[in-house]
């Protein structure tokens, strides 16, 4: 299988750029478990999980949509005619589930919440799980850590992620031309743009420039890593202008075209990670439309699914799903009562899926109170403890860590990883 690494490019005169990554891929983390891919699926906005996951039919202090109660596995699910693709996805994939409720995200700010179930830590300056999984696995790809949807975090190694956000940035890099005006500024008689012999001293210049920097200023500390980004975002901006087969790789809030870019870069050796997201779930009026999201969620989640267990993965006779973890996850929930615009308002405690390779499925771990509250959970087992610690973001973010082969211990020192999550 052909990859897109730095090893297959011809970067004219930088034996810096050589130099700046390492190149070897653990064959083993510290965390004890194999390295193993990682798809992040963000329901940005705040789901309510009694839609789905973690379903509390019949009681006087929760305010749910219409449903009952249908096992896979050992998975209780909230099912309706309504709601078809939720039980679809189950009847397919349930075994390879685990659901986690009662995940306490301590604050009903969407940014904190993001930023603390997506890094497990309070920390918009820290890492994300996507971007952490990539640059132990994989930082010599050309795109470590695709992001595909708006929300990520990448702190210190920013120069592992590539996105195709708002501000488009694989786009742009695939399609200098893109978005400038017509007339007289469309290629080839755009007057600034430089020719190949041109693009070529301007990137001796650049490179020549680095090195000095990096031999005056750059040895040590925060000069040294911003240098080395820059180094890396040369050779990876030359990289990814050869990923042109993936197709569009425009920003898209269509979870469907997500999946499949996330599935060829995967596929392809571009990226070892990758972020997702479904918007719109913020539903303080009309909490009904939490049926469609899920609709447009569990049929997006299939796809996914379906492909990763039909798809070839990199040894012999393995499907891509099993040198994958997936994680779905929202950052909040929403309030047990509607309010009085039949919405439902922001609650800090949220549930989450993870599937896919080493993952103990089939069950739910974890739980909340009739009254939506977070109950204690025994970390090795998953089992509820009531009265016991809450299963707060940081345990969850390590373990899921643990789960792909990172030592959670490293970037997450001050939080005991679920253990329940692995096999």
């Amino acid at each position: 299988m052909h990859k897109l690494s730095r090893r297959n490019l011809i970067l004219g005169g930088s034996a810096l750029l050589g130099t700046a990554l390492a190149d070897a891929r653990p064959t083993r983390a510290a965390s004890g478990a194999p390295p193993r891919k990682l798809i992040l699926m963000v329901a940005s906005g705040g789901w309510d999980p009694t839609y789905v996951l973690d379903p509390k039919p019949g009681l006087s202090t929760i305010d749910g949509p219409s449903g009952e109660i249908r096992r896979f596995d050992d998975i209780p699910v909230f099912t309706d005619a309504s709601r078809p693709a939720p039980t679809a996805f189950f009847e397919a994939h349930a075994s390879r589930c685990q659901v986690i409720n009662g995940v306490q995200t301590q604050s009903i700010v969407h940014a904190d919440c993001l930023k603390r179930v997506l890094t497990g830590t309070p920390s918009d300056a820290s890492p994300d799980i996507g971007a952490i999984t990539a640059f132990t696995h994989a930082r010599e790809l050309a795109a470590p850590y695709l992001v595909l949807g708006q929300t990520s975090y990448t702190g210190p190694l920013a120069s592992i992620a590539a996105r195709a956000g708002t501000a488009n940035q694989i786009g742009g890099l695939l399609n200098p031309y893109a978005g400038l005006p017509a007339g007289s500024f469309e290629q080839p008689t755009y007057p600034f743009m430089p020719d190949v012999t041109e693009e070529s001293l301007i990137r001796e210049y650049v490179t020549a420039r680095t090195a000095r920097e990096t031999a005056i200023r750059g040895q040590l500390g925060h000069n040294k890593r911003r240098l080395e980004d820059f180094s890396d975002s040369l050779w990876r901006g030359d990289a990814l202008k050869n990923v042109g087969t993936l197709g569009e790789l425009d920003f898209t809030r269509d979870l469907m075209v997500q999946a499949r870019l996330a599935l060829e870069g995967l596929e392809t050796g571009l990226c070892y990670a990758v972020q997702i997201e479904l918007g719109g779930w913020d539903t303080h009026a009309n909490n009904a439309a939490q049926t469609n999201l899920n609709e447009r969620l569990y049929a997006g989640l299939k796809y996914l699914v379906d492909e990763l267990a039909a798809r070839p993965g990199e040894n012999a006779g393995s499907k891509m799903i099993d040198e994958t973890v997936v994680v779905v996850l929202s950052e909040m929930g929403r309030t047990p009562k509607l309010n009085a615009a039949a919405g439902k308002d922001h609650w800090p405690v949220t549930s989450a899926i993870v599937l896919g390779s080493g993952v103990a499925g089939g069950r739910v771990v974890g739980a909340s109170s009739d009254e939506l509250g977070a109950v204690g959970v025994d970390l090795e087992t998953g089992s509820s403890l009531p009265g016991g610690t809450q299963l707060a973001y940081g345990n969850l973010a390590a373990g899921i860590l643990s789960l792909v082969g990172v030592d959670p211990a490293t970037f997450l020192p001050n939080s005991e990883p679920l253990h329940a999550l692995a096999t």
